[in-house]
């Protein structure tokens, strides 16, 4: 496990101002509560630079400090070298909240292979221990040997005490770390999945909308200075395919907005397997030779369901308008039984090239279409035929239908 940086630096490689608060506070404390080198040398009448010199040396370990959260380990060796010179050759300093606080550090910061520093940071404070121990009984040996065994065990368990708050502190830390990350990762992916949806809707919608506009507009090219009436009625259906797909895409814009479940009407709803018959009605139109044919008995699906099958057929359809031609022939089978099975097949190119609208293919319809048939259960193949056509094969669970006006 990576040392952890804190949060709270306002700019890397600087202390944080908390750092600058902690190491302010351990020089004091120290000095305050747990040291009488400054009294000392005032009764002694020592030079105000000795004094000056003391309180220097004294700044040094926590000057270190300030970087305890982004170098734990080595902050520690400063801090721990610093107590055990001072503790040993400074009369009356005790420096005893540096190294407890490098050592927190240490817990907090650093990887855990380093908790065996909790061994030699016991070091300057068995040095402190026989200090008081022997300020305690200087006539009596005795009475020295019990302070110091009263006391070592006692900086012991402080020492790893603190070790051991700053470890939990860290793992806490790091844990919440971890799952603020898994949450953003988990936005992210619903997000992508999101998209991904909107974009299958999109390509849906407006690549089989804007393929039959082509082929319809080529034919009315084609019979207008013979037959104004077909061209006008080719206009027609021009027109309603446009209609549709603003239709249709206002429908979805309105799913997306925050306000979908009380913006969208009863009759905003999703085509499904019985519009179907419509759709081939309006490929067969477009000059497309179509059948559908249904085995079967038809009965409410689930609208996802419904809704994947719906753009099988659309999607498959509009493959057959772009790449073999809007005068290509077309089966459509809708097989009810276990499950529902949705088959496409064409019987290739005849005759004349393909329609422009083959230029509109954007090579990603079947991969989007397989994985909106994955989402819902089912399972999509789709292979060339010897004959030079095409087949798509789509089987659909047939799941309980859900309450009206749920989204698929």
């Amino acid at each position: 496990m990576s040392t952890v940086t804190a949060p709270t630096q306002a700019r890397p490689g600087r202390p944080a101002r908390a750092d600058v608060l902690v190491a302010a506070a351990v020089w004091l404390l120290d000095l305050a509560l747990f040291s009488t080198a400054g009294t000392d040398l005032a009764h002694a009448g020592a030079a105000s630079s000795g004094l000056l010199l003391l309180l220097g040396y004294a700044l040094l370990g926590p000057v270190a400090l300030l970087w305890r959260r982004t170098a734990p380990a080595p902050v520690f060796a400063l801090v721990w070298v610093h107590a055990v010179v001072g503790a040993t050759l400074v009369a009356g300093y005790q420096p005893v909240l540096g190294a407890l606080a490098a050592l927190y550090a240490v817990g907090a910061y650093a990887p855990a292979r380093w908790s065996w520093l909790i061994a030699p940071a016991l070091a300057p404070y068995l040095v402190i221990a026989a200090n008081e121990a022997w300020l305690a009984g200087q006539t009596d040996p005795g009475r020295r040997t019990a302070v110091f065994v009263g006391l070592a065990p006692t900086y012991a368990v402080v020492v790893t005490g603190v070790w051991a708050v700053g470890r939990w502190a860290g793992t806490s830390r790091r844990r919440l770390a971890t799952a603020e990350r898994r949450r953003a990762e988990a936005a992210a992916r619903a997000v992508a999945a999101e998209r991904a949806r909107v974009s299958r809707e999109l390509h849906d919608i407006v690549a089989h909308s804007v393929t039959v506009m082509v082929l319809q507009a080529g034919g009315a090219g084609r019979v207008l200075p013979t037959d104004p009436s077909r061209a006008a009625e080719a206009l027609d259906h021009i027109v309603r395919a446009g209609q549709q797909a603003v239709e249709e895409l206002r429908r979805m814009l309105t799913a997306l907005g925050p306000d979908a479940a009380e913006s969208a009407d009863a009759t905003s709803t999703h085509p499904g397997a019985a519009d179907v018959a419509d759709l081939v009605d309006r490929m067969r139109a477009g000059g497309l030779r179509v059948t559908l044919t249904v085995s079967g008995t038809p009965r409410p699906v689930d609208p996802s369901v419904g809704l994947a099958a719906y753009r099988t057929v659309q999607e498959a359809l509009t493959n057959v308008s772009r790449h073999a031609g809007g005068a290509a022939r077309a089966t459509v089978l809708l097989r009810w039984g276990d499950d529902l099975t949705v088959e496409v097949r064409d019987a290739g190119p005849e005759g004349a090239a393909p329609e422009p609208a083959a230029a509109l293919s954007t090579g990603h319809g079947l991969l989007g279409l397989r994985e909106r048939l994955t989402v819902v259960g089912g399972e999509l193949t789709a292979t060339p035929l010897p004959d030079g056509g095409f087949q798509v094969v789509a089987r659909l669970p047939l799941a309980t239908p859900v309450p009206v006006g749920a989204t698929p």
